[in-house]
């Protein structure tokens, strides 16, 4: 799907503020800027494609951001400029590719360690688990990728198969140590 990406004046902005102390509220809001894969625009004004998740997340993230005492208002398919739209379209591709990628590495780096290991030994009962929670931690993780690409610009497929990989592998491993 590569190349997707949102046409000029379909974004969603949301403008904020919140009070600078204690700064633990100013961290809230910058973590949940970011699981929702927001780009920032300038302080305190980020954007999301125009899709119907993407809206959701920034109504959560405008309430949150009153919870903390701030102010939000939701700009729902704000007029961008076509250069302006281009640079977040390319930012946006950009940046989920770049996830996609990280979550590829890791989950080729596991399945890389547990092909690697099985040569060696048999896996005992305390490393079994804790392999299996590297893997629930990437299929985690790529669902998070997966629930914020709201254009559709990755692939997910290649990486699901490496875990399923891992799985199987780690399912073969738990059969020989029963």
């Amino acid at each position: 799907m590569e190349g997707a990406a949102a046409p000029a004046g379909t974004w969603v902005l949301l403008v904020y503020t919140v009070p600078a102390a204690p700064s633990r509220k100013r961290a809230t809001v910058w973590r949940e800027v970011k699981r929702l894969g927001a780009l920032y625009l300038r302080d305190g004004v980020c954007a999301l494609p125009e899709a119907g998740a993407a809206r959701a997340g920034l109504e959560a993230l405008a309430e949150r951001v009153r919870e903390l005492d701030g102010q939000a208002t939701i700009v729902w398919n704000a007029c961008l400029s076509p250069a302006t739209a281009a640079l977040l379209s390319t930012e946006w591709t950009r940046s989920r590719q770049l996830e996609y990628a990280e979550v590829a590495e890791a989950a080729a780096d596991l399945l890389r360690h547990i092909e690697r290991e099985t040569e060696h030994h048999a896996f005992e009962r305390a490393e079994l688990m804790s392999l299996n929670g590297d893997l629930a931690r990437l299929e985690r993780w790529l669902r998070q990728v997966i629930g914020r690409d709201y254009l559709g610009v990755g692939d997910p497929a290649p990486i699901t198969a490496t875990l399923t990989r891992c799985q199987a592998a780690l399912d073969g491993q738990a059969a020989l140590s029963s």
